[in-house]
């Protein structure tokens, strides 16, 4: 029997582990990769998810930046890598949840529905699973008539500060509000150091400043993208 062995990246948890002849990979296009990505973490049997650049067959060129899927005219479709158990979850399963988390756009190749198989057995699965719900509808309209199936591309690991977007994203925010509303002086009353409420408005005001910075300079230093 084979030693479970930890999975890397920003799996569920630290104590995640699987057997490796268990794990397996599928891959997706699914309009926004941020939420999405997400939301196929919240499936149990899904060990991690990756966003990043994909659907340019046969590309050998360096890896795309942010900017270059946004505004060139290749084929780049916002991809969403998933690594998960088939032992808790089936391949048709995670269909499902694909379909129900994309955000797909019409007319964009960028934020496409899109099915990557990664072999044989996945495209024949996602056909049927096409044909079987071809009048299926989501409450919000739309249609699974809107995914396709394409064989798997070249995938690209996005810039880090796409990876577990939402999760980072939150919490800052209400940090930032909560140091907004310190401030302001809003929460003055509720101040129980009197006197010292000028020096804890700067501090709180300095604070998200540099908050502020730090997500700007994010975006363009931590800039590294990698083809998994």
């Amino acid at each position: 029997m084979k030693t479970p062995v930890p999975v890397p990246g920003h799996a569920k948890s630290a104590g995640a582990f699987s057997p490796l002849q268990a794990q397996k990979e599928a891959t997706f296009g699914m309009g926004c990769f941020w939420k999405p990505s997400e939301e196929l973490l919240k499936v149990d049997g899904v060990i991690d998810t990756v966003v990043g650049y994909t659907g340019v067959s046969n590309y050998d060129g360096p890896p795309p930046t942010y900017e270059k899927v946004c505004f060139s005219r290749d084929a780049w479709v916002e991809g969403v890598r998933v690594v998960y158990d088939d032992t808790q979850v089936s391949y048709n399963q995670l269909l499902n949840a694909f379909f129900e988390a994309q955000e797909p756009k019409t007319g964009s190749r960028q934020y496409a529905s899109v099915v990557f198989a990664h072999d044989p057995t996945q495209e024949q699965m996602a056909q049927q699973w096409l044909t079987e719900n071809s009048q299926r509808i989501r409450n919000d309209g739309v249609p699974a008539t809107f995914t396709k199936i394409e064989p798997l591309s070249p995938f690209f690991r996005a810039e880090n500060y796409h990876q577990e977007y939402w999760q980072k994203t939150r919490p800052r925010i209400a940090g930032m509000i909560g140091l907004m509303a310190i401030g302001s002086g809003v929460l003055d009353q509720y101040t129980p150091i009197v006197g010292w409420q000028s020096q804890i408005h700067t501090i709180a005001n300095a604070i998200v400043f540099a908050g502020f910075l730090y997500i700007l300079v994010e975006r363009y230093v931590d800039t590294k993208v990698i083809q998994l």
